[in-house]
């Protein structure tokens, strides 16, 4: 699945941002011309297995950014929450960490990206299915 999220929604990495929801899974976008690129393995997350979320961002020059710090946060309606740092791969400006969901139905997850210019925060929607 791939959806981008409108680039009228999105301000520059240099000033704190909340952009629209869009379901995980794929996403990408552009913030003042960095491309944030965000998938996660499997597309579609189940409870008590680990899914991947990698995030690579890009700026304008085609170059892999290096400086950033991610993080991907989640919550239910009911509370339930997680948290994880995307860190640093081998990959230059490709961040990645896992979620263990141990509850299945809708999550409200948030990617946020640091730089030394600022930060931007990318909510997301992600429906956790239960092991068939």
């Amino acid at each position: 699945m791939r959806r981008a999220i409108p680039g009228a929604l999105v301000a520059a990495l240099s000033s704190s941002v909340v952009v629209t929801s869009a379901m995980a899974g794929s996403v990408t976008t552009e913030v003042s011309g960095v491309r944030v690129e965000l998938t996660s393995a499997p597309e579609t997350p189940v409870t008590d297995r680990k899914t991947t979320y990698s995030v690579r961002l890009v700026d304008p020059a085609g170059k892999a950014v290096t400086d950033a710090r991610v993080t991907l946060t989640g919550r239910m309606a009911d509370g339930m929450s997680a948290a994880t740092p995307l860190r640093p791969s081998r990959d230059p400006g490709v961040y990645r960490g896992e979620v263990l969901f141990t509850m299945n139905g809708r999550w409200d997850l948030t990617i946020r990206v640091v730089r030394p210019t600022g930060r931007v925060e990318i909510p997301l929607r992600e429906e956790v299915e239960r092991p068939r």
